[in-house]
């Protein structure tokens, strides 16, 4: 005859079981993301650097991170050697380097910027990304992207010659920080001798 067993081993592991599984950061067992942990995913702290560069001189993506890094770690932010610069190239997008989250997108000072990743390159944010790594408005206007609203590179410039040169008219893509629609991330290219911040994003802990 047929076997009628059953497997009576433990469940597989799904969010909202109370155990933080392989893939998810957090996992508090209700629907609330008030409290920093929506779809089994923690908050993801954003902010604009209180410091700002030449475009030609940010030494690429990988110096870029760096910087984020280090201002992170002066403000004591925690997993401050995860954050990325939100900044693409002529080879990267950010959206290929900044973790896409089902969860939520916040600032310092605990405003939400967006939902999820599907609410952060919707064109419309929840509150403008004006909010520095020690938690003050920032006292800057522009912010190096090279980045378009979906995370896509703003094509029709070089990108600084990837974020390395100055020279020869080169440009680059900027944002403003006080907008909270497309304007936040692109508003034209700027010569890559102006002085702009940059966005910094938490990315989850490997």
């Amino acid at each position: 005859p047929a076997s009628t067993s059953t497997s009576t081993g433990p469940p597989p592991p799904s969010c909202g079981d109370g155990h933080v599984d392989p893939g998810e950061t957090c996992d508090d067992m209700n629907d609330d993301p008030a409290d920093g942990c929506k779809l089994c995913a923690k908050d993801l702290t954003v902010f604009v650097t209180s410091e700002v560069w030449q475009g030609g001189k940010l030494g690429g993506l990988f110096l870029a991170d760096q910087r984020c890094r280090m201002l992170a770690a002066l403000a004591n932010l925690p997993n401050f050697a995860t954050y990325r610069a939100w900044l693409s190239d002529s080879t990267h997008a950010a959206a290929e380097r900044i973790f896409h989250s089902p969860g939520r997108y916040v600032l310092v000072n605990g405003l939400v910027v967006a939902d999820d990743w599907d609410g952060l390159t919707s064109g419309k944010l929840q509150n403008p990304i004006n909010v520095t790594e020690a938690s003050q408005t920032s006292q800057n206007v522009s912010v190096w992207t090279g980045t378009l609203a979906s995370g896509q590179p703003a094509l029709g410039a070089t990108f600084c010659d990837d974020w390395t040169a100055l020279s020869n008219g080169q440009l680059g893509g900027d944002g403003i920080v006080t907008q909270t629609d497309e304007l936040w991330t692109f508003l034209e290219q700027d010569l890559c001798i102006s002085e702009s911040a940059l966005y910094c994003f938490e990315q989850p802990p490997t």
